[in-house]
């Protein structure tokens, strides 16, 4: 009876629901989730010191999960990634099966050899950010767009660097990065 009932849901539709309830989960594990557990309300990072100590933790597991998953994708699913256009092409994989489907934000706006242009008008992780009232300061977005990312790229090929040029966190309407491979 179980499986009967999931199988009239499109596999699409199950990718969806479980994408985003990872996401919640993910979410769920700050401010929200530990503030009980420890015996704090709702402002658990309100102390100075606490903010810093989560803001090192989470930009140390984002690091390096950011850069294990991208070794992981490249072998996995054989993505060259010998110029900005396989770069460009290993991101949009990896964010898509982080964030699953609803994940139509990264897009790939330019795409050459020496450099790939990746845009996000509509951030899927942003607006689930939103909706659970996470304040801008304490979202990964500043540490995986400024430090996973590069560092990510540079792992799997020194030749390739990533930059964000423009970000939501910096006031801009969308963020936007630029790949660049360069033979030196």
């Amino acid at each position: 009876m179980t499986e009967e009932l999931l199988e009239k849901i499109p596999v699409e539709k199950r990718w969806a629901i479980t994408a985003q309830i990872l996401f919640i989960f993910m979410v769920l594990r700050g401010e929200k989730l530990s503030a009980p557990q420890m015996g704090m309300g709702k402002d658990i990072f309100s102390p100075l010191w606490i903010r810093e100590k989560w803001l090192e933790i989470n930009e140390k597991v984002l690091g390096d999960v950011a850069i294990q998953g991208m070794h992981m994708i490249k072998e996995m699913f054989k993505i060259p990634v010998e110029d900005a256009i396989g770069a460009a092409k290993l991101h949009y994989v990896l964010v898509t099966l982080l964030y699953g489907p609803e994940q139509k934000w990264w897009e790939i706006v330019e795409a050459t050899p020496e450099r790939a242009v990746l845009r996000a008008p509509n951030c899927f992780a942003w607006k689930r950010y939103d909706e659970f009232e996470i304040e801008p300061e304490f979202r990964p977005c500043k540490t995986i767009e400024e430090r996973c990312w590069p560092e990510g790229f540079k792992a799997l090929n020194p030749k390739l660097t990533y930059k964000l040029v423009k970000a939501k966190y910096w006031g801009d309407p969308y963020c936007e990065a630029v790949i660049e491979f360069k033979e030196e």
